[in-house]
């Protein structure tokens, strides 16, 4: 890539921090000359390379150096080594109403807020009504901020934000806290910035919106890069990485993420059954496998109407999700479930015993568990995966689970929208004053 290319370049980015036992320790380490302190090492040789006009999620549990990372790229922490080039203006919400006094309305605030983004007062003047359009707060834009919720708060922060229209926009968990409608609203925004070759970097817990919006990912974990690749694999490394049953299943999945032959890796690879498995090996090509061992999955499959396996499947025709389930240890509370992924890693669908009759199961050990979840096929045409497990109700740990463990491909929706991802078996009828002009089941094809 050249250098015009590039929005930002990190190499080898370190970040530590002096921490002292004693409030003494720095006078009297300046004044002796002699350590008085351990180092906190948040993050440890990060490379990045990140282009004009891409957007690049960032995933990590808590102290994995998400938020540090970010606050050097924006500029408001300094870096202890390494070499850094960001190119271009920069808009960063790193925190929920940084920069925004508590005591000041919400007008008050857009003001401080876009004098502090380098806005001359001027421009925020003439952006001002756009800002509070956004936000949808015109009936409270003049009550002090410390009055709003913390939704509210969000909303404010990312349209004075957005307004300067930057290079680079850096969003730090801060839309997690709006509501649905607001999210979309934004992330909309996001999709046009990146249209004009804008950069976002985004860190979310949500694979979905990191599938769903990021042209690819990367991985933080102890402070450095993980793993990176696209946001679809990642996403289930992330996964293994939280709930995997060990390090070196997890260093595996992250090899195979980074690797260039990722897809025909994963389509060849067949996952380890129990010897009394009915599954095919063809039919299984799960990415990973995770989870405690308290129990395993034995087989599973998709079956049509007449007990047949499937992996091309008919909209509109009934089809059984089914997993065996063998217990290793007694489960007080057991949830099994189905999940439906599309191409970029986003679940479109997801169902188990709980969202079905609201209770769990109790399970001992070596009990043999058929769970099957009957269904009509309402997805619209394409190619999906079928993620399958068991896990704790309680506490969400999972015992066995099977990411994206049978593709399939749905075909036959006449009666569905050119770029539609569900069918619902609609109507549309027109109508006029004078008479019925037409009567037409579904969308017309080609719209």
């Amino acid at each position: 890539m050249t250098g015009s290319e590039i929005a930002i370049r990190a190499r080898g980015l370190r970040k530590a921090y002096r921490v002292y036992e004693h409030a003494i320790d720095p006078l009297v380490e300046v004044i002796r000359r002699v350590p008085r302190h351990t180092e906190r090492v948040a993050l440890q040789a990060v490379d990045l390379d990140l282009k004009r006009g891409e957007i690049v999620g960032i995933l990590g549990r808590n102290g994995a150096g998400k938020s540090t990372l970010l606050k050097i790229i924006a500029g408001t922490l300094e870096r202890s080594s390494g070499d850094l080039d960001v190119n271009g203006r920069i808009t960063a919400i790193l925190e929920l109403g940084t920069g925004f006094h508590p005591d000041y309305t919400g007008r008050e605030n857009i003001f401080m807020g876009g004098l502090c983004l380098g806005m001359p007062k001027a421009e925020i003047e003439r952006k001002l009504d756009s800002i509070i359009e956004f936000s949808e707060l015109r009936d409270v834009i003049d009550q002090p901020f410390k009055t709003y919720s913390t939704g509210m708060q969000a909303r404010l922060t990312f349209a004075t934000a957005i307004s300067v229209e930057p290079d680079i926009l850096i969003v730090d968990e801060a839309l997690s806290v709006g509501d649905a409608r607001f999210q979309m609203k934004c992330f909309g925004w996001i999709q046009r910035l990146k249209q004009k070759n804008a950069t976002i970097l985004l860190v979310s817990h949500d694979t979905n919106t990191i599938t769903t919006f990021c042209d690819r990912a990367l991985i933080l974990e102890g402070g450095r890069v993980f793993a990176e690749g696209e946001a679809g694999p990642i996403s289930v490394v992330y996964h293994n990485l939280l709930f995997g049953k060990s390090e070196a299943s997890t260093a595996t999945a992250a090899e195979e993420a980074s690797s260039p032959g990722l897809e025909n890796a994963i389509s060849q690879r067949t996952v380890e059954n129990a010897d009394d498995s009915e599954l095919p090996a063809e039919e299984i090509a799960p990415k990973v496998r995770y989870g405690s061992g308290e129990g395993r999955l034995l087989d599973w499959g998709v079956f049509d109407e007449h007990g047949r396996r499937a992996t091309l499947l008919q909209s509109g025709s009934n089809y059984r999700f089914s997993m065996r389930f063998r217990c290793d240890a007694d489960i007080s509370a057991l949830s099994c479930g189905f999940a439906i992924k599309d191409r970029r890693g986003t679940v479109v669908w997801g169902a188990t015993n709980l969202t079905s009759h609201g209770v769990a199961w109790q399970a001992r050990a070596g009990d043999v568990l058929t769970i099957a979840c009957d269904c009509t096929m309402w997805l619209a045409a394409g190619d999906f995966f079928l993620t399958l497990g068991a896990a704790h109700l309680h506490d969400g740990a999972k015992i066995d689970f099977v990411e994206d463990a049978i593709q399939f491909r749905v075909v036959g929706t006449k009666g569905a929208f050119t770029t539609a991802l569900v069918n619902l078996e609609s109507e549309i009828v027109i109508s006029s004053e004078q008479e019925d002009v037409a009567r037409v089941s579904g969308a017309v094809g080609g719209c």
